[in-house]
């Protein structure tokens, strides 16, 4: 197994030549990856300065079980976010370990959510169906809101009304 800490990549691995050469640097923790738009801080440039931009989803205080769900949902986001941003840098640098260790450590982190997530609230998954309820040995698919209604998630905060 190679062990290299830096990764090696020619001007043939890139998908387009006239791109620089992204060399690997420690990600961004997950928050600030999804606030900075990208998992690596070398590729944090400015486009579009929206640094004073606050984000009505970032520090929420989790009072309810409503706002717990959404802080669960916005925590696998951030996750899918790392993955995905780091599949594009993976599909140019194939070889790089620092990569491939983060990829593997991410998508434990990612079943780990979504197992938690289908075990306290329901699963979003066909694979949470089985990692979030190992102990019912039964179907829940249908435990959760419908993906088509607009106000499923916030049905827990709505007071019953006839």
């Amino acid at each position: 197994m190679n062990n290299q800490t830096t990764c090696q990549c020619t001007a043939e691995t890139l998908a387009m030549a006239s791109v620089p050469m992204q060399e690997w640097c420690e990600p961004f923790d997950l928050a600030a990856a999804i606030h900075n738009g990208t998992l690596f801080p070398c590729l944090n440039m400015n486009f579009f300065d929206a640094e004073d931009i606050p984000c009505p989803f970032c520090d929420k205080p989790a009072l309810t079980k409503a706002a717990e769900q959404e802080k669960a949902l916005i925590e696998i986001c951030k996750i899918g976010f790392a993955l995905n941003d780091l599949t594009l840098y993976l599909d140019t640098h194939p070889d790089c370990q620092n990569g491939i260790n983060l990829m593997k450590d991410l998508l434990q982190q990612r079943l780990d959510a979504l197992a938690e997530f289908a075990k306290n609230h329901y699963p979003l998954t066909q694979l949470s169906i089985v990692t979030g309820t190992p102990e019912t040995k039964q179907y829940g698919w249908d435990e959760g809101p419908l993906p088509w209604d607009p106000f499923a998630s916030c049905a827990a905060a709505k007071p019953n009304t006839p």
